[in-house]
């Protein structure tokens, strides 16, 4: 873990690009490292555990990293160009100000890159960085997900600031509490498996209340089943007519319309989701 966030930890040792080839040559873990050339270009390097490693301020280019972990380095003011980053994995790593042109890079693999909330602006920039090389380049498969990690640390870094500026609970807190329950539910409409969870969460609890409560909402069904209760939510929710039961009571009508306006919602945000998942 690093000391100081923006420092290696100390000893460390200066590479120069012929020793540094050198050392991954014939090492798969290298520790305690600078990098001082202004220049990294031209390489391929698989299965190397970089641990306390500085490549700030380097120009990073026309190289492929396979299978390789990053674990506390530092990135601060680094330049990838054309850079390809397959099955890597990034622990406690700054970002500060590094720029990401041409990079293929799933999003997936920086989740763990900054993990303290009070450097969440360095994770803003980092997700911002990637959104603008996958809506540039031809990555739009991964654009969502980055949407998705660049809301989660936009909301954290949100509270962050409100709480530097002392502004007061009430102010910040219930739109802070309703973006983590966006997130956490919905995927902040960009993580397909968050609504797709949720959608069914919230179906199935549909189901559950109409059939055990159909008897005091609606009129006594005949042969009241699963299957028929089912048949009555999806219906409902997805604004086809209640069918199956008929509501017998001012509560079985509100009933209805919750049923209404939740299927609104929810399968509203699904199908968009899906679209942009097919479409990018």
């Amino acid at each position: 873990m690093l000391k100081d966030f923006f420092k290696l930890n100390s000893p460390f040792e200066t590479f120069d690009n012929k020793h540094f080839d050198n050392q991954v040559l014939v090492s798969k873990h290298l520790c305690n490292i600078l990098y001082s050339p202004d220049k990294l270009t031209s390489k391929k390097i698989a299965g190397v555990t970089f641990e306390n490693v500085s490549f700030s301020k380097t120009a990073i280019s026309r190289t492929t990293f396979e299978k390789c972990i990053f674990k506390d380095c530092l990135f601060i003011g680094t330049e990838f160009t054309s850079v390809d980053f397959h099955d890597c994995f990034f622990e406690n790593c700054n970002f500060f100000k590094a720029k990401l042109n041409s990079v293929y890079a799933k999003p997936s693999q920086f989740r763990k890159a900054i993990t303290d909330t009070k450097f969440s602006n360095i994770a803003i920039h980092l997700y911002q960085q990637l959104r603008d090389n996958y809506y540039q380049g031809s990555q739009r498969e991964f654009k969502n997900e980055a949407e998705y990690y660049f809301s989660v640390w936009k909301r954290k870094n949100d509270f962050i600031q409100a709480k530097r500026k002392s502004t007061k609970l009430y102010k910040f807190l219930p739109n802070h509490i309703l973006s983590w329950v966006y997130g956490a539910t919905l995927g902040y409409g960009y993580k397909l498996k968050n609504l797709l969870i949720t959608t069914c969460f919230i179906v199935i609890s549909w189901v559950l209340i109409n059939h055990f409560f159909a008897d005091f909402l609606f009129t006594i069904p005949t042969q009241k089943s699963i299957i028929k209760t089912t048949y009555f939510t999806v219906t409902t929710m997805a604004t086809l007519g209640a069918s199956g039961y008929a509501p017998n009571t001012e509560v079985g009508y509100v009933f209805v319309i919750l049923n209404v306006l939740t299927g609104v919602s929810i399968f509203s945000a699904t199908i968009n989701s899906i679209f942009k998942k097919i479409i990018r």
